[in-house]
């Protein structure tokens, strides 16, 4: 890209440390609808430079973008925004303006120097994905969900093509396509009976609206007249959209940024028992048809998977490639050039069906989803999570009726080490509080404590 070689240039004539520059550009679709009927529609083409900087081990980073309305779907040749030099040159001064008011970091280390041979990804990109007919497949996720009994229906169906290209200053170049279907869908029956599930994929084929309406509807239809909870232990199912944000924050914590930063649970457990024996996760940035999946990190590192926890033992944190050197260790393809992060959190599956699980609760409480997690000491684990749409009571082995009005207060690593059972089943899944995909499945959590509001 002649925009990224010539910023390059000028920041190296500026004798920087380290650049890191990205060009990508997101032509995206989005349909809201609310009940029953589309609401708002939309059509926008996102541009965006990203700039990483390292002069005298002074760190800037920040973003130029434009945003174009309306202004239709991806093409092969003129996807990235191509500023003239003159603007260039007025960024690359301010650039260096800023940087003389940072403070240098000292256990700064570099980025990455070696070479590496790029494998493209399974299905993370299907040139079809751009035709598809938004209208046709909203109201076929909403019929789907009115014919299991819901009245009405809210939700968000998105379709993005995204192009994006890499280099550093160290010339390491690369540049790959990627496509995402995101269809998000919540189904009422009357007040406090309601369902949610949505459905997320890099391609047409595995994308289906369908399925997820039918669950979203069949979830509000099952929860009917629910009662309020009485506070106390359970045992607790989780489902996949209930899990995803916990899950989100076990990959936020692998991070060794958060352990760092005093805000990660695993500081200081590497090697050390975490969980029972039924959990092995790990962070996978090459996952076939994973949304986030990419062949390279922020620097130029080829992906791999990662694995957090094996049989309860948890057994890395996540790194780029500075604090890689800092602490000894080779980068794990994560960066994120401040703060490394996951790609796709996986769960292991288990042996056991849904109906199998729930057979074994003898008092215990169904939860298919949650909202509003939150944590009130990151360090130690100690967090809270309201159950939200269908919440089932469980009585020896049957659903026994529907809740409301609770919330699940724990600690995340006595809930890991608690894992009783896993399912044989994973959904790939994303949510408004798990920006890092998930693929996972239901899990049995023995014990968990639940209170119930004061007032």
């Amino acid at each position: 890209m002649e925009t990224l070689e010539y910023l390059m240039k000028k920041l190296k004539q500026n004798k920087i440390d380290d650049a890191v520059l990205t060009f990508s550009t997101n032509h995206s679709r989005q349909i809201k609808f609310a009940n029953n009927k589309i609401v708002k529609t939309g059509v926008e083409e996102l541009r965006n430079v990203g700039i990483f900087v390292v002069k005298d081990k002074k760190i800037l980073t920040t973003n130029c973008h434009d945003l174009i309305g309306e202004s239709g779907l991806s093409h092969d040749k003129g996807d990235f925004i191509e500023m003239n030099k003159k603007n260039m040159d007025k960024l690359v001064k301010k650039i260096f303006e800023f940087l003389k008011l940072i403070q240098p970091r000292k256990d700064y280390y570099g980025i990455n120097e070696k070479k590496f041979k790029y494998n493209d990804i399974n299905d993370t990109y299907d040139n079809k994905v751009i035709n598809i007919d938004d209208v046709d497949s909203t109201e076929n996720g909403i019929n789907a969900a009115l014919k299991e009994g819901a009245k009405r229906t809210n939700g968000i169906l998105e379709v993005h093509d995204v192009k994006s290209t890499v280099l550093t200053s160290n010339d390491l170049l690369f540049s790959e396509k990627k496509s995402e279907l995101y269809f998000s869908i919540r189904s009422f029956v009357e007040k406090d009976e309601s369902g949610h599930m949505n459905s997320l994929s890099t391609s047409l084929r595995k994308f289906n609206v369908e399925e997820a309406g039918k669950t979203s509807g069949e979830i509000a239809k099952d929860s009917r007249n629910p009662s309020k909870g009485d506070k106390g232990n359970y045992d607790v199912l989780f489902g996949p959209m209930a899990i995803s944000p916990l899950l989100n924050v076990i990959g936020e914590s692998a991070s060794i940024f958060s352990v760092e930063a005093g805000l990660s649970f695993f500081a200081g457990k590497e090697g050390k028992i975490v969980g029972s024996k039924n959990i092995t996760i790990y962070d996978d940035g090459r996952l076939e048809g994973g949304v986030s999946s990419t062949k390279a990190d922020d620097e130029g590192v080829a992906t791999r998977r990662n694995t957090l926890i094996e049989k309860g033992v948890f057994r890395q944190y996540l790194h780029n490639t500075s604090t890689a050197r800092k602490y000894g260790v080779e980068s794990t393809g994560n960066a994120g050039l401040i703060s490394p992060g996951p790609w796709n959190l996986v769960f292991e599956k288990g042996d056991f069906s849904v109906p199998e699980m729930i057979k074994k609760i003898k008092n215990g409480i169904y939860v298919t989803n949650v909202w509003y997690t939150r944590f009130a000491n990151y360090h130690t684990g100690d967090f809270s999570t309201i159950p939200r749409d269908g919440t089932f009571l469980i009585k020896n082995g049957k659903i026994a009726g529907n809740l409301k009005n609770i919330r699940i207060s724990e600690n995340i690593l006595r809930l890991l080490k608690n894992v009783d059972c896993v399912e044989n089943k994973r959904r790939y899944l994303r949510s408004w509080e798990a920006r890092t995909p998930v693929l996972t499945p239901h899990i049995l959590v023995k014990g968990c404590k639940i209170t119930v509001p004061t007032s």
